[in-house]
């Protein structure tokens, strides 16, 4: 009954296979579907590290030297990998890396290196749409179209009415924002 947030890209179909091949270069894969990934250190990866998403948060120095590969970045994992096709859309999958610890969701949520890392996988599979999908508290696109977004869409319960009205909001928004002039 814990969070269960993640990052959702969704690529052309026939560079899946690609994916999981840059997984694997940047971390590994086990036969069930789970994966661990090397990000690059940051603040909020430490922090996770040390515990610190948890009620009781502890340093442990040799616990966290485990994580940390040769070169300097942290292996994080398990992440569930899954795949969805999607209706109307045949020629794009949708890849999900989700977060199996409630500790590992607000980390996905944090983290900075792991965007980044997600944006570059993004860019690398000429992805559609990325977003980290934050189950009730709503969602966070971070990549569209070839492009570095931050757009976050607040609250699940809003999402159902946003649809109706986002272009109109983004319409209006457009039309009097000066740097689109």
């Amino acid at each position: 009954m814990g969070l269960d947030y993640s990052f959702v890209t969704i690529i052309p179909k026939h560079r899946l296979q690609h994916v999981y091949e840059y997984i694997r270069k940047h971390g590994s894969i086990d036969s069930g579907n789970s994966a661990s990934i090397h990000f690059c250190m940051d603040s909020y990866i430490l922090k996770y590290l040390e515990g610190g998403y948890s009620w009781q948060p502890h340093y442990d120095r040799e616990e966290i030297e485990l994580f940390i590969e040769p070169d300097g970045k942290v292996r994080i994992g398990s992440i569930d990998l899954s795949t969805r096709e999607l209706e109307g859309y045949p020629d794009e999958i949708e890849v999900t890396f989700t977060a199996v610890t409630s500790d590992m969701s607000r980390l996905f949520q944090d983290s900075v290196s792991i965007t980044q890392w997600f944006i570059e996988l993004s860019k690398a599979f000429e992805a559609v749409l990325t977003y980290i999908d934050l189950e009730d508290e709503g969602a966070r696109i971070i990549y569209c179209h070839g492009a570095e977004v931050h757009l976050e869409l607040r609250g699940k319960q809003h999402l159902a009415n946003l649809r109706e009205s986002f272009f109109e909001i983004m319409t209006a928004f457009s039309n009097r924002y000066p740097h689109f002039e």
